[in-house]
């Protein structure tokens, strides 16, 4: 039987709903009676919780694929996910990721051009509410910076200025990481990655070499040299995972640059390394079809 998407968010869901009941029962206990033991154990509850979180969000960008044929076949029964209290808010940090389609090139770098600049529009219009005293004239606002019309009406406080203005943002942020993704242009960002992994691989050898030296003679400059490693190597971990997480996104991409990779049979360059860690959850939309329509009717 294959293995389906909404069969792991069913029992995550149940998993979260029964470690958060858990905690609580656990919190109710702790305010009767403030014991250290009780409070150790709604630690290490909330730590699971985290880690399942994580766990989540790992399998849901590893089924892109997926995710966008439920979209595309089972609308209704994504939307009820989007709507469960335990998995629907990790599903919705990912939806917009399905938005994700083909764009010449030419056209994509047009596209991010355009959301640069108003991009710089919000900020300037951002920076001009740092000493506003009052409220804002929406039409008069909206004169300076027309990217905002819209979003602000009448006169308006300087809070919800603000808070449209990093709305409109955050959309225009999730517009241009939409246009980085595509096969057009996501050698942009993964080149940045890239070539901040290859330095903090150089750093982290200089340090354990550094370490090393400094081991067994119980100084501050031990510890130091220890700390330093430490921090270098969850630095490049952190950068391995985003380049991990926009090969996931578009893992038609990420099937090219392996493919590529099995055909030069040269020496593989950082990104291939990386690369040859992930694996996309794959369908085969017919046979993924028949099993769904089977589980639902069945």
């Amino acid at each position: 039987m294959m293995a389906l998407l909404i069969d792991y968010l069913e029992k995550a869901a149940a998993w979260l709903r029964a470690r958060k009941e858990r905690l609580r029962r656990l919190d109710a206990q702790y305010h009767l009676a403030y014991d250290r033991d009780l409070k150790r154990e709604m630690a290490a509850v909330k730590q699971d919780i985290r880690k399942k979180s994580a766990e989540i969000s790992d399998e849901l960008i590893c089924s892109m694929d997926e995710l966008r044929q439920l979209r595309k076949y089972f609308p209704e029964l994504l939307a009820a996910f989007m709507e469960d209290d335990e998995v629907g808010p990790l599903l919705k940090k990912k939806e917009w990721l399905l938005d994700l389609r083909p764009v010449p090139p030419q056209e994509a770098a047009l596209r991010l051009e355009q959301l640069r600049r108003w991009r710089a529009q919000l900020r300037a219009a951002k920076k001009s509410l740092g000493g506003w005293v009052g409220g804002v004239n929406a039409d008069s606002f909206t004169a300076t910076y027309p990217l905002l019309k819209g979003q602000l009406r009448g006169r308006m406080d300087k809070v919800d200025v603000l808070a449209a203005i990093a709305k409109a943002d955050q959309f225009l942020l999730r517009e241009g990481w939409l246009l980085l993704l595509t096969d057009s242009l996501i050698e942009i960002p993964l080149g940045k990655f890239v070539i901040k992994v290859n330095k903090l691989r150089y750093d982290e050898t200089t340090a354990k070499n550094e370490a090393k030296n400094m081991r067994g003679k119980g100084t501050v400059a031990e510890a130091n040299a220890l700390k330093k490693l430490r921090k270098l190597t969850r630095e490049r971990e952190h950068y391995e995972r985003m380049i991990r997480q926009l090969l996931l996104a578009n893992p038609d991409y990420l099937r090219s640059l392996r493919k590529k990779d099995w055909l030069s049979r040269g020496k593989q360059t950082s990104l291939q390394r990386i690369a040859e860690t992930v694996t996309p959850h794959t369908v085969k939309e017919r046979a993924w079809l028949n099993e769904m329509r089977k589980r639902i009717e069945g």
